[in-house]
């Protein structure tokens, strides 16, 4: 469905569009279809201050949602849609369930669930809840430390706290905070994040304590084969049997599908993707390391993944080159080329946490042959965006405006995707070079290709760092009024939405060019 940004700023004419479009598509009643409609409702719904979920829909929810690591887009948004609407008694029994999973969740998973389920809390002005569960909410973000790296988490975390001290203490000082963070959140641009942000704390002022004594907590278990078949386990949380799916094959078929005895076509695991409300990549990866038979799905992902994580654990650089080695093993069938393009990402992540036996002249020419397969191409992956982060440092500066202005197209057809990070963390990067290698005013003509950033409705927090960068570029490069003004506003708007880590990144990453204080106020 993909619909998380229209659930945020309640987009109710988009919502209803989508609505008729899954149910025009999907007819026949099933578990699938009765949660979609719960979600939709909910999507449409929750900004509206006496607006719940009834006890039949609570029940449902609270029957089928059992297993949290079934993280899904579809199973994300429904977290996000029915925190308000949800009564104290569901998001009790929801908090309980994700903290048994707690092993088997990713770290950032575990945050991201726990801080929706205390946003919808707050929304409610349910004080029991907030009291019952504040001291391990807090003991888990202490004990990690590491929510702001939570991409979820990261810009609504800081709303989050300054709603908290208004449902305690709704002051006046309180309720300017929460105006300030709203009208600051939108002079950056961040114009979607600020509905959200306006939506919440009017559900909030609304809000009361809503109860359902009847939720049951059937605490029903799901029956894993011992394959670990991700699509028999999606089928049975779902609640789908296999008469349910509708694929044109008969249930056996599907059934030894599932146990891995024969093969779909992609035109039908397409939909029956659609029918479990999971990414059709999901199904492929599950699929592909159950045929090698692997604990773990070798990609250019997990690998990249791991020598970036790598930098804070002191690896020798022995281990580096081992990651490098199992990734290119595993891609041993793919094109050459696709090959080269891997290693070589893959060693330019090696090389910035230390490792040194690299190529880097035959990285020079590499670089410039990606370059026009990347400007060619008119969709970017994860693939395309990590060579982009990578081929920068060895580009011309007329060379990285071909790149950008082709990053900026591909990032404005998909504006919410995750890879864009690496586009706004390479741009950083990029103003410093510009500020230390070309004169004054060819930097400022080179900089001034990137305003565009200015307007982007993106609140990612590398977002708000190339932001920063680019004024603090041009005010070196400028040096007038306006531009250090420019950059007290940044630098303002930053401490007001709790982009402190924003602020500290931008001191490391220009210490060298400007004074001591420069990113104070």
């Amino acid at each position: 469905m993909r619909i998380q940004k229209l659930i945020e700023i309640n987009d109710i004419d988009a919502l209803t569009k989508r609505k008729n479009a899954f149910f025009a598509a999907n007819k026949k009643e099933t578990s699938m279809t009765k949660l979609a409609n719960i979600l939709f409702d909910t999507a449409i719904h929750w900004p509206e201050g006496k607006y719940h979920l009834d006890a039949a829909a609570e029940q449902y929810l609270a029957d089928r949602l059992t297993m949290p690591e079934n993280l899904s887009p579809f199973d994300s948004e429904l977290q996000t849609a029915i925190g308000a609407p949800a009564s104290h008694e569901l998001l009790v029994l929801f908090w309980h369930r994700t903290k048994q999973m707690q092993h088997d969740l990713p770290k950032n998973r575990l945050w991201i669930i726990l801080a929706k389920l205390w946003l919808g809390a707050l929304m409610d002005r349910d004080l029991d809840f907030l009291d019952r569960f504040r001291t391990d909410l807090e003991s888990e973000f202490v004990k990690y430390n590491q929510l702001v790296d939570a991409s979820d988490c990261q810009e609504v975390w800081p709303f989050t706290r300054l709603l908290e001290q208004w449902v305690l203490a709704p002051s006046l000082h309180n309720e300017q905070k929460i105006d300030e963070m709203i009208a600051d959140t939108q002079a950056m641009g961040c114009i979607s994040q600020a509905k959200y942000f306006t939506l919440a704390f009017a559900r909030t002022r609304q809000g009361q304590p809503h109860h359902n004594p009847a939720l049951v907590d059937h605490q029903e278990s799901v029956n894993v084969r011992k394959t670990g078949s991700f699509i028999f386990r999606r089928r049975t949380y779902l609640g789908l049997s296999l008469s349910d799916i509708e694929l044109n094959r008969d249930r056996s078929t599907l059934r030894r599908f599932e146990e891995g005895k024969t093969q779909l076509s992609f035109s039908s695991l397409v939909k029956l993707s659609e029918q479990m409300a999971v990414l059709v990549p999901t199904l492929l990866i599950d699929m592909y390391f159950k045929k090698q038979g692997q604990s773990q799905n070798i990609t250019l992902g997990t690998s990249w993944r791991s020598l970036v994580m790598a930098k804070d654990q002191r690896w020798p650089k022995s281990k580096l080159q081992s990651v490098i080695d199992q990734s290119m093993a595993s891609m041993k069938n793919i094109a050459p080329s696709l090959r080269q393009a891997q290693l070589f990402v893959l060693q330019r992540a090696a090389m910035e946490i230390g490792m040194t036996d690299v190529d880097t002249v035959a990285h020079y020419s590499l670089a410039h042959d990606l370059l026009p397969q990347i400007l060619k191409s008119n969709h970017w992956g994860l693939f395309e965006y990590l060579i982009l982060r990578y081929i920068c440092p060895l580009l011309s500066f007329d060379e990285l405006s071909m790149l950008f202005q082709q990053g900026k197209r591909m990032m404005q057809k998909h504006i919410n995707y995750d890879g864009a990070t690496f586009a706004y963390e390479a741009m950083s990067a990029v103003f410093v070079d510009a500020v230390n290698a070309l004169p004054p005013d060819k930097a400022t003509d080179f900089l001034h290709q990137f305003k565009w950033l200015y307007s982007v409705d993106v609140a990612k927090r590398s977002r708000w760092q190339a932001i920063g960068g680019l004024k603090t570029a041009l005010d070196l490069t400028q040096r007038t009024t306006a531009t250090r003004a420019s950059v007290q506003q940044f630098i303002t708007c930053c401490k007001s939405t709790g982009h402190g880590t924003v602020l500290a990144d931008l001191r490391a990453q220009w210490h060298n060019l400007v004074p001591e204080g420069y990113f104070e106020i």
